[in-house]
């Protein structure tokens, strides 16, 4: 089952490449726990600056696993919870990933692939693509996507999307925002390389901060808690090695270490 999934670090850029092609790179518990798993190590690796998130053969990702699920009735009900959890396990831990991440999406994205899709920070897919949460077409629920989503389109638009479950185009995606950029087949990769290559010139340790803090202050009331959690970390940040040799390379018209 590990073979499901394959990894590679090049030049600082992690990929996590779902490889599960004649079943659509959809998800089965075993799959969900190598993504896990992968994502975490991608995480305590030094080395590892980006982690850039694809998929092999047709489609980026068809969701859940409709061959898996159906075993479901002859299971108890802790080994059927098990499994949910490990699938909601995966795209927690794309989302909780310490560093900044890219989706490179083709062919198509539905249902938890969506999930998927949406808890990286950034994505970017072909013009051809499709999406979809179809989950309630199948008498299912979408719920591996639910959270990312009402993140990323609020939640009127995602009660919309999973009430009516039907396909739409890249155009679309981009437009509701859950797409950035939309390019040529042909040049998919290239993009998805240069703004990997982009992300990398920011400091390490702020990418970090950056992702913990937004969704802290975004559960926070409107008052002066934000102003108050962001005055202490803006003094404690400023303080750095990162922070010092940062502004050190800025006024000696260098780059920084972490961009060399």
């Amino acid at each position: 089952m590990v073979d499901s999934v394959q990894t590679s670090v090049e030049d600082g850029i992690a990929t996590l490449r779902l490889c599960r092609g004649a079943q659509m790179n959809s998800l089965d518990a075993d799959t969900a726990r190598v993504i896990r798993d992968a994502v975490e190590a991608f995480a305590a690796d030094d080395e590892v600056r980006v982690m850039v998130l694809a998929g092999e053969g047709r489609v980026f990702s068809a969701g859940g696993d409709f061959n898996w699920v159906l075993t479901w009735p002859g299971l108890d009900a802790i080994t059927r919870h098990a499994g949910a959890d490990a699938i909601m396990g995966a795209v927690q831990a794309i989302y909780d990933f310490p560093k900044p991440s890219i989706a490179r999406v083709h062919g198509a994205a539905v249902g938890g692939g969506i999930g998927m899709m949406l808890a990286c920070d950034f994505v970017v897919a072909v013009s051809s693509a499709r999406f979809g949460l179809t989950s309630v077409r199948n008498g299912l629920l979408a719920a591996i996507a639910i959270p990312v989503l009402i993140e990323t389109v609020g939640p009127r638009k995602a009660r919309q999307l999973l009430m009516h479950g039907g396909m739409f185009d890249a155009a679309t995606a981009q437009r509701l925002g859950l797409v950035d950029q939309v390019v040529e087949e042909d040049r998919l990769d290239a993009t998805v390389v240069a703004l990997a290559q982009e992300l990398k010139l920011g400091a390490p340790s702020v990418q970090t901060l950056i992702k913990k803090l937004i969704p802290a202050i975004d559960a926070m009331p409107h008052d002066s808690s934000a102003a108050d959690l962001l005055g202490g970390q803006v003094a404690n940040q400023s303080v750095t090695e990162e922070a010092l040799e940062g502004m050190g390379a800025f006024l000696a018209k260098r780059k920084p270490k972490w961009a060399l």
